[in-house]
């Protein structure tokens, strides 16, 4: 399978698995998005893709599950952790259930990759 194929596989996989939990977690975010700015909270497909195709990137890296886990972890917290520093009425239990989340997909995302021939 040539490495842009594997790629846009990563890619969608880890944006079929993450979406799921935006969707879970948009009631909170979005009650914390309208204390912390006063209003609701838009989003927009496009960063969202470009995240997804570099989270693709950082997704092939890890050769273990554990090195997946540790580097979906720190990806998710940089983003939640620097809200958590910056940001009034950023939750600290959404950036610590974030950041988990983070080394959640990586290490599923691993273990997939790991089972699909060719890859």
């Amino acid at each position: 399978m040539s490495g842009l194929v594997k790629y846009m596989t990563v890619a969608a996989l880890i944006a079929a698995l993450d979406v799921p939990w935006l969707l879970a977690s948009n009631t909170f975010v979005s009650s914390m998005v309208r204390k912390i700015q006063g209003k609701d909270i838009k989003l927009k497909a496009g960063p969202a893709v470009v995240v997804y195709f570099a989270l693709a990137y950082l997704a092939l890296l890890p050769k273990t599950s554990l090195e997946a886990f540790l580097l979906g972890l720190c990806v998710y917290a940089v983003y939640d952790f620097t809200n958590l520093a910056t940001l009034a009425n950023y939750d600290w239990r959404f950036a610590v259930a974030d950041s988990m989340w983070g080394g959640v997909l990586f290490t599923i995302v691993h273990y997939v990759l790991g089972q699909i021939k060719g890859l």
